[in-house]
């Protein structure tokens, strides 16, 4: 195919399947078609898209360890006419990913940046789930770290919105746990290799969802959890016991119950009154 020169010395975000190669837009093709060059995460990866669809652009890698001195070589090429396309392992660059770094410099350098747009595993996860899609926050991978990932889901946990995020199969029982400690046991879906032959969406609470993965052998392939926003009927669940037992390590009860109420629907008073039985004092509410 001819090379569409109006789109010369400039950047397309390209939107790639990630899962089934038909999901791919008749645009995304034909933009990488007339790329020369192809930015991808793994060359390995993408040239399995590019042989399939028999296009022979140039590839090579931008990926989360990628420099400074990377992206001003790309800025160069730009410069030089280079019509380029940057692309992920899977599903739209930058979700996820560091790829707004390159964005950011190719648009203090004057050029011109576009977008093939198309699938997107949080979206699509969103979609299927059957939980309210009208907010949500997507919060990618969560901290591998307990304690960071305790103190990350504390303070997301009054966020009105449903909540999606990214998870390994092999972490996902210890993920799930630590969501029911500190959000309660909210209503979640566990949307596993979307698009693909095996695609499974598995709905419950987060207890049920728990006990349906355990009685398998192992749960496979990639995987988005999305979460329900707090709600009145579950928020006695929080674990407002641990939640103090941290706090209470570095406070008296009377700031412990203040922090912790934060993240909750209960009254200062009502944390109070579990924060001193904690303590192993009495509390008359008279």
């Amino acid at each position: 195919m001819k090379k569409n020169s109006s789109l010369r010395g400039s950047l397309t975000i390209v939107s790639l399947p990630i899962g089934n190669l038909k999901d791919i837009t008749l645009r995304a093709i034909e933009t990488l078609e007339q790329s020369d060059i192809i930015y991808c995460e793994d060359t390995r990866t993408t040239i399995k898209l590019t042989n399939h669809y028999n296009i022979k652009a140039t590839l090579k890698s931008y990926h989360e360890h990628s420099t400074a001195k990377a992206r001003e070589k790309i800025i160069n090429e730009l410069g030089d006419g280079k019509n380029i396309s940057l692309v992920s392992d899977a599903g739209t660059p930058l979700i996820s990913d560091p790829g707004y770094k390159l964005i950011r410099d190719i648009k203090k350098s004057g050029f011109n940046v576009s977008s093939a747009p198309g699938v997107s595993s949080p979206v699509m996860a969103l979609t299927l789930s059957g939980i309210p899609s009208d907010k949500f926050l997507f919060v990618g991978f969560l901290p591998t770290k307990k304690s960071s990932r305790s103190d990350y889901l504390i303070e997301i946990s009054n966020i009105n919105a449903s909540i999606i995020i990214f998870e390994s199969a092999k972490r996902i029982n210890d993920t799930l746990m630590a969501l029911k400690e500190i959000l309660g046991n909210r209503k979640v879906a566990i949307c596993r290799e979307l698009t693909k032959k095996f695609e499974e969406i598995i709905n419950g609470n987060i207890s049920d969802v728990l006990k349906e993965i355990s009685s398998r052998d192992s749960l496979k392939g990639e995987i988005v959890i999305v979460v329900s926003g707090p709600d009145a009927s579950n928020e006695k669940d929080i674990d407002i016991e641990l939640m103090l037992m941290d706090a209470l390590s570095t406070m008296s009860a009377s700031e412990a119950s203040k922090e912790v109420s934060k993240f909750t629907n209960l009254s200062r008073k009502e944390v109070y009154n579990v924060a001193l039985k904690l303590k192993g004092k009495n509390y008359d509410d008279s």
